[in-house]
């Protein structure tokens, strides 16, 4: 099966950050998706969602995790809409040291109508499992849709020049962008020659991004001005150095640091294809219109209440894991709700 692979490697060479999708998808779903160690865009442990899918947080049809999530689920916290086991399990069929069931439930404290145990409690106590694991997933997607909404929201890119002719033409003929018309969404590849090097591993870059993970902090730094991109219509330019949401996990490195600390560095570099999306406007730019005449460009900047998303994710694999992973989180709140309407029948 051909396979996309990613790692992070320590400077004793130790790989401690690893990440696979399956080439093989449903629609945007990879069949399996391996997650191990810490998302370089964010400092935070990212969750494994796919059809199969294997991390600390694991959300898919066989979910294998920590916190599992899934119609088949297997975990310290296996939450199944069908089998769940674990240490703490719930299902329609459950098992493990304290296991809840709606049909049947084995372990050493078994809960639901039929349980086999050293205790047994009779009672919906499924239905608490599928509640948790629902809210918890569906107010995790919710924040992550938020995060990423000038992405999602345009998740087809449009053309550069088409970008500029809005920009040019306004609403009602008055040139430039209106407020709240304001966000786009393009695909292009990096022009601007590496003129920075990044941090950690010293390497030719346009922009780097660092977060230092501690115990009990989390540091972000980058590096990184204005960079130029272009696609086949036109170029823009994009300003780093506002707020941005930089997300790339296919291309990192991880040096561990004093007092528990790891660094994690990526970096965006000349000829990357990015998507970005967010605030755009037209500005001065002296490129534009040749070498000598000048003109605008559009230009995207973020804001503090509207960051700049620049990813080299494609924006459909986003829009199918949320989708796919708010499904399960429904259909987990759909059987607690059944659940409860059994036990008061």
């Amino acid at each position: 099966m051909a396979a996309q692979e990613r790692s992070a490697r320590t400077e004793d060479g130790a790989a401690t950050s690893f990440e696979y999708r399956s080439r093989l998808r449903i629609g945007r779903l990879p069949l399996v998706h391996v997650v191990r160690g810490i998302d370089p865009s964010t400092g935070r442990r990212p969750p494994a969602v796919g059809v199969i899918a294997v991390g600390q947080v694991a959300v898919g049809i066989i979910a294998v995790g920590q916190v599992a999530l899934g119609l088949i689920s297997v975990g310290q916290a296996a939450i199944g809409l069908g089998w769940g086991i674990g240490q703490v399990a719930c299902g329609l069929l459950a098992a493990g040291q304290v296991a809840a069931g709606m049909l049947g439930a084995v372990g050493q404290i078994a809960l639901g109508p039929r349980g086999l145990g050293m205790v047994h409690f009779p009672g919906a106590w499924v239905a608490i499992g599928w509640l948790l694991g629902g809210i918890g997933a569906l107010a995790a997607i919710a924040r992550r849709r938020r995060r990423l909404a000038p992405l999602l929201s345009l998740p087809s890119p449009t053309a550069i020049r088409a970008v500029r002719q809005r920009g040019e033409l306004g609403e009602s003929g008055q040139p430039g962008f209106s407020a709240g018309n304001d966000i786009a969404h393009v695909a292009a590849r990096v022009i601007s020659a590496d003129r920075l090097r990044a941090p950690l591993s010293g390497a030719p870059c346009v922009y780097w991004h660092m977060v230092e993970v501690g115990p009990a902090f989390r540091v972000h730094e980058h590096g990184g001005g204005e960079v130029t991109i272009a696609d086949a219509t036109g170029a823009a330019r994009v300003d780093l150095a506002s707020p941005v949401i930089f997300i790339r996990s296919d291309n990192y490195r991880e040096i561990a640091g004093p007092d528990w600390a790891l660094h994690l560095e990526t970096s965006l570099v000349n000829g990357d294809g990015v998507h970005v999306a967010g605030p755009v406007t037209l500005a001065p730019d002296r490129d534009a219109g040749g070498g000598f005449r000048g003109g605008d460009s559009p230009l995207f900047v973020g804001r503090p209440d509207r960051p700049l998303i620049v990813t080299t994710r494609d924006p459909l694999s986003f829009r199918a894991e949320l989708n796919f992973a708010a499904t399960i989180g429904w259909m987990s709140l759909a059987g607690a709700l059944g659940a409860l309407a059994l036990a008061l029948v």
